[in-house]
């Protein structure tokens, strides 16, 4: 008896929590439109890096011992290109090209004159 008389006081208790809610709004109810408040984006502050210092020239002896060394490298640069590699394509070229060379214009001339 005593478990009924609590699931009757259950029961009504949850009814009269769900009558005290209020009736549904009605089908065409919107709520009211809150307004939306942004906060202004934090304020970017680009710094330049510090410069790098200048770099300190060679001393007068660290300049003396490297220049042999500094004209070595560009004779055998400049020199095994010129002296041997530049001949050799323009020898290929002449075999290829023939000894007038160019290109033929619209009317078969190699010199470019009409």
């Amino acid at each position: 008896m005593k478990l009924r008389g609590a699931l009757a006081v259950l029961a009504l208790g949850l009814a009269g929590s769900t009558a005290m809610a209020g009736p549904p709004p009605p089908p065409d109810w919107r709520p009211e439109p809150h307004e939306v408040v942004y906060a202004p984006s934090p304020a970017v502050v680009y710094v330049e890096p510090a410069p790098l210092p200048p770099p300190r020239p060679i001393p007068v002896a660290l300049r003396v011992v490297y220049a042999p060394f500094y004209v070595a490298g560009l004779t055998i640069r400049y020199g095994l290109y010129y002296g041997i590699v530049v001949p050799l394509e323009v020898f290929g070229r002449a075999l290829t090209f023939g000894y007038a060379g160019g290109v033929d214009d619209r009317e078969g001339n190699k010199d470019g004159h009409r």
